[in-house]
């Protein structure tokens, strides 16, 4: 399984180098307020380009056929795609810190904007809930419908976080949401990750579980 996750590292590698370089250089240029996100948008972006170009890659030389071929079990084809959703988002998180490092040691004149570990698990929670509608879409009808899909995921998923604060400054009227928000807030940040992994490894389980059933229904 983990040969198969370095596959796609090496099929990736350029242009997750790329998609590496272009967010350290974009995220400075971000709102001074939206720079807490710069976590998300490298985790979320890795994720997106490893995932789009292994799919494409795989659908391309017809890698299903040939995998299925082999002794490996459908749910190891499929877990392996999850566990790469964060090899790739580990890869930018990984670059994005040495790049700050390096700048800071070599004093040069850019400033990259330091990321915190709270801002990387909500990068987590984005990504696992991006790729768990995306993956089983993926599974059951190949990469061509799906990578339309994702791309529709992700910019709306841009443009609705904007609908989910109007909607929190509605919801935040009622007296039941006030207690759930307080409840929320009065936990210890510990508490909160813990919280938000729970979150994303019951999305992803959901989503892990459906694509193994598509997948092992479709047909090479």
């Amino acid at each position: 399984m983990f040969s198969l996750i370095l596959k796609d590292i090496l099929i990736s590698k350029k242009i997750l180098l790329l998609t590496a370089a272009f967010l350290i250089v974009w995220v400075p240029a971000f709102p001074e307020e939206a720079r807490n996100f710069a976590a998300v948008v490298i985790v979320v972006g890795m994720a997106y380009m490893g995932l789009i170009v292994t799919s494409s890659a795989d659908e391309t030389n017809k890698a299903d056929i040939l995998l299925n071929s082999l002794p490996l079990r459908r749910h190891e084809i499929v877990l392996a795609k999850y566990l790469s959703i964060f090899v790739y988002s580990a890869i930018g998180i990984a670059i994005y810190l040495l790049v700050a490092a390096a700048t800071k040691v070599l004093g040069f004149p850019i400033h990259v904007y330091p990321i915190n570990f709270k801002a990387v698990i909500y990068g987590i929670l984005a990504v696992s809930f991006l790729n768990g509608i995306y993956l089983p879409l993926m599974f059951k009808f190949g990469h061509g419908f799906s990578g339309i899909m994702y791309i529709i995921l992700i910019f709306g998923f841009s443009y609705g976080i904007s609908y989910v604060i109007k909607l929190f400054k509605k919801l935040i009227n009622y007296d039941w949401f006030q207690i759930i928000i307080s409840f929320i807030m009065d936990q210890s940040d510990t508490v909160k990750m813990l919280l938000i992994t729970a979150i994303a490894l019951i999305i992803l389980t959901i989503s892990y579980l459906l694509s193994v059933k598509f997948y092992k229904n479709r047909e090479f």
